[in-house]
This record gives C-alpha cells, structure tokens and sequence, in this order.
C-alpha cells in the first residue's frame, strides 16, 4: 500500500479577493480577542452564599 500526499489547495473563493478577505477576518478576530481581554468588567457584588470558606480550622489546643 502507497499513501500519497498531495500539496495541492483548493480554494472556495475565485479570485483575488480571498487574500484581503482572510486578512480582514484575522484582523477581526484578533481585534476580538484584544478586546475581550482588555475591557474592564463590573465587579460582581459578593453575597453571604459565595463567600470564601476556610476549611483550615487554626488549632486552639496548645497551651
């Protein structure tokens, strides 16, 4: 048995406007992304049900 590889590309678009399109997406989406991690948020306010809980129970025996 032979597998063969082949290198060979189709493209759906005709034309020269898939590489100005493909740069506009990726420009999109990393301004996206950019966006997304820079943008402040709200602090969410903290109610008595999603306080912290510490489990670790500081050891009162010693004299």
């Amino acid at each position: 048995m032979s597998l063969v590889v082949s290198a060979a590309v189709e493209s759906s678009m005709t034309g020269t406007a898939a590489g100005p399109v493909g740069l506009v997406a990726v420009a999109a989406g990393v301004g996206g992304l950019v966006y997304g991690l820079v943008k402040k948020r709200k602090p969410a306010p903290v109610i008595a049900a999603n306080q912290r809980i510490d489990l670790a129970q500081p050891d009162t025996t010693q004299s």
